[in-house]
């Protein structure tokens, strides 16, 4: 009768031991794939300017997507506050290609139509702050010079101003010639494959780069197809969203910060908690 008692309890140790190990193999597999699942933002500005400026411009003053410099500034002190770590895109790509693990509070700011706004009012602002950022430039756009302060226009970004903001930004395509059709077309999905890709591969070549961002956020089956032809790593979508390493290295989702963005949304968004859907 112990024999059997002794037997009987072994059988049951084993089938708890099998249980706990089963509950520790289901859990590391939720962990991992948890982890896997790291919810990166990508924040998108477009153009900064002063507020006192900014009210006395009729090309600025009614577009959402030119964001006040102090509502910028507040924001920024807003991830060095809290401690936020800004990424360069290497180590972003690193994460997308799932070989890097992030810290927690990892974001990646990216500016869209590289602008004289980049180097004025966003350069300093992030520089003090010792962050990094990635600015996506139409390369046809960029002049040689640096103008003159027209406070009254968008101004281009030149190659002056690019070279002395290095130390913070890095540059990324956003096509060579390709932002804007003369007819109100979107002519990064209104050419053919081939014009396409030897527009991307001039800006490329110009910038360096394996890194872009699509022109109004427009793409295609055919757009995709070119990038992978020319080898690029990352592409950047206008989709609201976080960046997962499941995604598609070539659709990237983002965040675009606006004049509509609250401050307690940014700080929902940078924290992982805001919904694409929420208004």
């Amino acid at each position: 009768m112990k024999a059997r008692e002794s037997e009987g309890s072994k059988k049951l140790f084993v089938l708890i031991a099998a249980a706990v190990v089963l509950i520790a193999g289901i859990g590391f597999f939720i962990f991992s794939k948890v982890s896997k699942e790291q919810k990166i933002p990508v924040l998108t500005y477009y153009y900064l300017s002063k507020d006192m400026d900014k009210k006395v411009s009729e090309e600025l003053k009614n577009r959402n997507t030119v964001l006040s410099a102090e509502v910028f500034e507040k924001q920024m002190k807003y991830l060095a506050d809290n401690q936020y770590h800004t990424l360069t895109l290497k180590e972003f790509n690193e994460f997308m290609k799932e070989k890097k693990k992030l810290p927690e509070k990892s974001v990646l700011i990216s500016f869209d139509n590289s602008s004289k706004s980049n180097y004025l009012y966003a350069y300093p602002i992030l520089k003090k702050y010792k962050m990094h950022a990635v600015s996506f430039a139409v390369t046809s756009k960029i002049v040689d010079k640096e103008q003159n302060l027209d406070v009254q226009k968008v101004q281009p970004l030149s190659e002056v101003e690019m070279n002395k903001m290095k130390d913070v930004f890095e540059f990324g395509s956003h096509t060579h010639n390709l932002r804007d059709g003369a007819d109100g077309s979107v002519p990064l999905i209104s050419k053919s494959k081939n014009e396409v890709k030897n527009d991307v591969a001039k800006s490329q070549q110009i910038l360096k780069t394996k890194y872009m961002s699509y022109p109004l956020g427009k793409y295609n089956r055919e757009t995709i197809e070119a990038l992978k032809e020319l080898k690029m790593s990352l592409a950047f979508t206008s989709s609201q969203g976080y960046a997962t390493s499941e995604q598609d290295p070539l659709e990237i989702k983002r965040w675009s910060i606006s004049t509509d963005t609250k401050m307690n949304q940014f700080s929902e968004i940078v924290s992982g908690e805001y919904k694409a859907d929420k208004k």
